[in-house]
């Protein structure tokens, strides 16, 4: 798989489809999970576009490292950045997914010359604000309970006692292998990262001046973080997603693709996209 050493000499692997020559769409997975998240819609996307779907930092293939200081969102942004000119995308459509979404929404008010379309899918634009409601408090204290556990006895742990819950031993056996491939510094850097975030919320109206699509899912604790970022974006277009939870790439792949395609084709052809509907 291609890879590139990064600034800092941690090393940055990612996958590569489609015409190099197509313009852009760079996928950002979320916490914990890797760019595999990604299979089920690499053959349709790159149909079109020349996708580009990084491992994040401490995630799947990319470098862990040992030091936690070394974990920032202005280091994640600038890992992006270097992959960015790495494979010659000046411009590009960017997407990102919970944890990824939050890393491409900080981005592009860093650097929206780079960001000619903007997905945020299962995201937010600040950790904590006085309208999240408590779905939202309780999701971010079970993550708050799985550091901890992390760090007293690693991640293993943690994907065994998250396996126990689910009764399908093949899906078991996969959160078990998630979570083992994580390192102990990956996952309690990118937590760090998720909780000392500095809010983007104040500049979104500002910086993202580009077409920008917010997907949510109507039972996602995540909702009401998603609906304050939406807020400061009245140009948006979003889109929520019925009866559907945390993940909607995952959990609904079809209909979030044909979503995304669509808003890249309406961005192409110059077509508004503010509005908010459901499917």
């Amino acid at each position: 798989m291609p890879e590139l050493t990064i600034s800092d000499g941690a090393t940055l692997v990612f996958d590569d489809f489609g015409d190099p020559e197509a313009p852009p769409v760079v996928l950002l997975h979320g916490f914990t999970s890797d760019s595999r998240m990604w299979q089920p819609h690499v053959e349709a996307f790159s149909a079109d576009y020349r996708v580009i779907a990084p491992d994040l930092r401490g995630h799947g293939r990319s470098s862990a490292p040992e030091d936690l200081e070394s974990y920032t969102m202005e280091r994640y942004c600038e890992d992006l950045r270097e992959l960015l000119d790495h494979v010659g995308a000046d411009l590009c459509a960017l997407a990102g997914c919970s944890f990824g979404g939050m890393i491409a929404a900080d981005f592009t008010v860093r650097h929206p010359e780079r960001v000619a379309a903007l997905v945020l899918s299962d995201t937010s634009a600040a950790y904590s604000h006085p309208d999240y409601d408590e779905a939202y408090a309780k999701r971010e204290a079970g993550i708050a309970d799985s550091e901890d556990l992390v760090r007293k006895f690693g991640t293993a742990e943690l994907g065994k006692r998250a396996a126990a819950s689910i009764r399908d031993p093949f899906l078991a056996d996969g959160m078990r292998k998630r979570y083992a491939r994580l390192s102990r510094e990956g996952y309690l850097g990118a937590a760090q990262v998720r909780r000392e975030r500095p809010s983007v919320l104040p500049a979104l109206s500002d910086r993202l001046t580009m077409p920008v699509l917010i997907c949510i899912g109507t039972d996602d604790p995540v909702k009401s973080a998603s609906d304050v970022m939406a807020r400061e974006l009245p140009g948006a277009r979003v889109l929520e997603f019925a009866e559907c939870g945390h993940g909607i790439p995952a959990i609904r792949p079809e209909a979030w693709g044909n979503a995304v395609l669509e808003f890249l084709a309406h961005v192409e052809e110059g077509q508004a996209v503010a509005g908010r509907s459901r499917i």
